[in-house]
């Protein structure tokens, strides 16, 4: 009896197929996830189009597939006043960008400008405008030649510089605003319009507890009067808080 032979099945083709299907899906994604258009929110440091400029300095950047990968699943670098980005897709073609910026602990003079520098002690901003709520650095000595955005600021008592970032989180904590922050002595004086707080060394958060009733007070006892508070001595068992009207 005769054995069937077994006709051998061809391959090729099959691999012809699965090399035209990843064509038309490598071409399809090119096509369809081409970057057209961003929408940025959460912004206020840098305009839209500083956004969206860093993102589009990449080769590859024309594919919104490649973005979403590049800034969601990889140590991507960001502007050095960004705490992250989170990027998703609108759409095929429309980059979702949602920023979130670095808090700062005060700015100083620079370049004819003004120098941001956060909650770290490093410069992450130089810009000509004013941002609301980070109060101005008096008196603080670094060396301008030095200074590096996204690095550390180049002071020249660093003692002095943990001093008013721990004193920027204790405003931040009790959602204090000065007007400006005096380190020239090197110690650190607050200015609340005409009146200026001594706060001396350590203890800022049960200092600055104070503060804010204290400052309501002062407008009821002394309206529209300059002085100086003294809080750099400041005992809490004891409560007694001493403000020197000016001469």
């Amino acid at each position: 009896m005769k054995k069937k032979k077994h006709r051998k099945r061809k391959i090729w083709p099959v691999v012809a197929g699965v090399f035209l299907a990843v064509i038309v899906l490598a071409a399809g994604s090119v096509l369809l996830f081409r970057t057209r258009s961003f929408e940025v929110e959460g912004n206020s440091y840098y305009s839209k189009n500083t956004i969206t400029s860093w993102i589009q300095n990449d080769q590859f950047s024309f594919n919104t597939l490649y973005i979403l990968i590049k800034y969601n699943f990889t140590d991507a670098d960001l502007p050095s006043a960004v705490e992250s980005m989170d990027v998703s897709l609108k759409n095929p073609w429309t980059v979702r960008v949602k920023v979130t910026e670095k808090e700062m602990a005060g700015y100083v003079d620079y370049d004819n400008a003004y120098l941001y520098f956060d909650r770290n002690g490093n410069a992450v901003l130089r810009t000509p405008r004013v941002l609301e709520g980070v109060p101005y650095i008096e008196g603080l000595v670094f060396d301008a030649e030095k200074v590096e955005i996204g690095s550390a600021l180049p002071v020249e008592d660093d003692s002095v510089f943990d001093k008013i970032v721990e004193v920027s989180k204790s405003l931040k904590k009790f959602s204090l605003t000065p007007d400006r922050i005096s380190c020239a002595d090197g110690t650190i004086h607050l200015f609340f319009g005409g009146v200026e707080v001594l706060l001396g060394s350590g203890d800022y958060d049960v200092k600055l507890e104070q503060a804010q009733a204290v400052m309501e007070k002062l407008l009821e006892l002394y309206p529209d009067t300059p002085g100086t508070l003294h809080l750099e001595n400041y005992d809490p068992d004891s409560g007694s808080i001493r403000f020197v009207p000016a001469a």
